[in-house]
C-alpha cells in the first residue's frame, strides 16, 4: 500500500514539476522576446533621431 502511494505522489509531483518548469520557461521567453523588442524600439528611435540632426 505505501509503495502504491509513493509512486502516486513521484508520479503526480513529476507532471507537476513539469508544468511548473514548463510555464516557467515560457514566462523567461516572453521575458526576453519582450526586452529585445524595447532594446529594437529604441535603437530604431536613436537612429531617426541621429539622422534628424545631421
Amino acid at each position: 500500500m505505501q509503495e502504491i502511494e509513493r509512486f502516486f505522489s513521484n508520479f503526480f509531483s513529476g507532471i507537476i514539476n513539469r508544468f511548473k518548469y514548463s510555464a516557467m520557461d515560457a514566462a523567461d521567453r516572453k521575458m526576453r522576446e519582450t526586452i529585445d523588442e524595447q532594446v529594437e524600439q529604441r535603437r530604431q528611435k536613436t537612429k531617426r533621431k541621429d539622422e534628424e540632426e545631421r
